[in-house]
């Protein structure tokens, strides 16, 4: 008698990402690796200017990301936000 394998479902999860001080909701799901909001972020906010990689994503307490981590790794939920901002060294004029 071979046991059930559990099946594991993606869960939709809408997060807030604030990017320079700019609030928008970003829906997912939460077996997607958390960088992938990243792109989704700065397309609402219009914040083209930097690739995603010059950004950089905390939670509430200033903690950096590991944005190649599940979002489910994370004890996110519909009221988590996040803050985007790029990474010190990047952007300004030269």
């Amino acid at each position: 008698m071979s046991t059930p394998q559990k099946v594991d479902f993606a869960k939709k999860i809408d997060i807030t990402v604030v990017v320079n001080g700019q609030p928008t909701v970003v829906s997912t799901l939460d077996n997607v690796p958390l960088g992938t909001i990243v792109p989704e972020a700065l397309q609402q906010t219009e914040n083209t200017g930097q690739p995603a990689e010059n950004w950089e994503l905390r939670d509430a307490d200033g903690n950096l990301l590991d944005l190649n981590k599940k979002i489910e790794d994370y004890p996110f939920t519909d009221k988590t936000r996040l803050f985007l901002n790029l990474k010190a060294g990047v952007g300004g004029h030269v």
